[in-house]
């Protein structure tokens, strides 16, 4: 098996260098007082599953070589002086579960690329962003695992990390359309359709179209309309076109009406959609059926619904719910002009779901999750 070499450089400019073979699956670099260190020859090394450059003295890093290395799991640059970093060359390394970058001299720090896959050791100094398209992909809990911040005496930050969202026209602002629609495209790549809810909520409040984030597909197919050849404003402008088409089919074949917002249509393109969606909402109502054991309500088809999110929210209800909450329900609808029915089923463990809109795995996986957050 060939060789390959590592070269690196010390304080004094003298290079060096450290050979491994192709076939090593762990490349450890520490403590050689490095500050600059060439990767370029790991593009050779197939089987790579750790790499360790921490306790150098690192100030600049290129982690091009590393892009597409599909078995690199554990990323070691920990006690270095790094004050920035380009993460995205890791956006396709599939396997990778472990970035340590605590004790460098970062001020801030794109995550984005490496979010969905990672777990990220972080000085607790560093300020975090990610681009808005993760904004809803994770709970609080969740991020507080990927994100393992540390204090300055390397205790753990117990506090929950924040994140700072970048929205799609601030990207804008810094690069074109072509290398933007590549990083959204990046990120999907990552996404289960599981995911694609969440993710789609994310994309459109980033575009600031969050009138229109209630779209529950694809979201691929949200960007199919635009090229790399156009502007970010063209983009824009296809983007908000092809999700006004989707959702018009999306109510035509009975799909939710969940997180559209009308009052913010008026004025817009997508003003055409507005007669539409109070039609099927009144249909969502009529299709809705609450099943009851006792005192006991089961309410999640009912979270689907415009109507029922508003009402269910309002009175601070969630999935199951004990006592005589179902006749708050029903009073609230009522007011509305509605009349809810509810059905007295043998076990509600057992009830065979009906759905008064054809929703996705996924929306249901993002509404459901968010419910539970919030009234646990």
């Amino acid at each position: 098996m060939e060789e390959v070499a590592i070269k690196y450089w010390s304080p004094h400019g003298r290079q060096e260098e450290t050979k491994y073979r192709q076939d090593d699956k762990i490349v450890d670099l520490t403590t050689r007082a490095a500050i600059k260190v060439d990767l370029s020859n790991l593009r050779e090394c197939s089987q790579l599953m750790t790499l360790n450059l921490s306790n150098n003295m690192l100030e600049e890093l290129d982690l091009t070589p590393l892009r597409n290395q599909k078995t690199l799991i554990d990323l070691r640059v920990e006690n270095n002086h790094l004050e920035s970093l380009n993460l995205w060359p890791l956006g396709d390394c599939d396997a990778l579960k472990r970035l340590n970058l605590t004790q460098n001299r970062l001020k801030e720090l794109d995550i984005t690329p490496i979010l969905v896959r990672s777990h990220i050791l972080l000085d607790s100094s560093v300020v975090i962003y990610s681009d808005s398209i993760l904004r809803f992909l994770f709970t609080t809990s969740q991020l507080a695992e990927r994100l393992l911040l540390v204090r300055p005496d390397g205790a753990p930050w117990t506090a929950q990390p924040v994140l700072m969202w970048k929205s799609c026209d601030a990207l804008a602002n810094k690069m074109d359309w072509a290398p933007l629609r590549q990083r959204i495209l990046s990120v999907l790549s990552q996404v289960s359709n599981n995911d694609w809810y969440a993710i789609q909520r994310g994309l459109m409040l980033g575009f600031g179209m969050e009138e229109l984030a209630g779209f529950d597909g694809n979201p691929k197919n949200l960007l199919e309309s635009t090229t790399e050849s156009m502007d970010y404003r063209t983009a824009k402008r296809a983007i908000f076109d092809k999700a006004i088409d989707l959702l018009d089919a999306q109510i035509e074949h009975g799909g939710p009406t969940l997180f559209l917002d009308t009052e913010l249509m008026r004025n817009t393109r997508a003003s055409r959609l507005i007669a539409r969606i109070a039609e099927a909402r009144k249909r969502e109502i009529e299709n809705a059926i609450v099943p009851t054991k006792g005192s006991t309500s089961l309410m999640n088809s009912l979270w689907l619904t415009h109507y029922g999110y508003k009402i269910l929210e309002a009175l601070g209800i969630g999935i199951r719910h004990f006592g005589n909450a179902i006749e708050q329900v029903k009073g609230s609808f009522e007011k509305l002009g509605f009349s809810l029915k509810t059905q007295e089923v043998a076990s509600l463990d057992s009830v065979h779901e009906h759905l008064p809109v054809v929703a996705s795995n996924s929306m249901k996986h993002y509404l459901y999750n968010q419910v539970e957050k919030a009234y646990l």
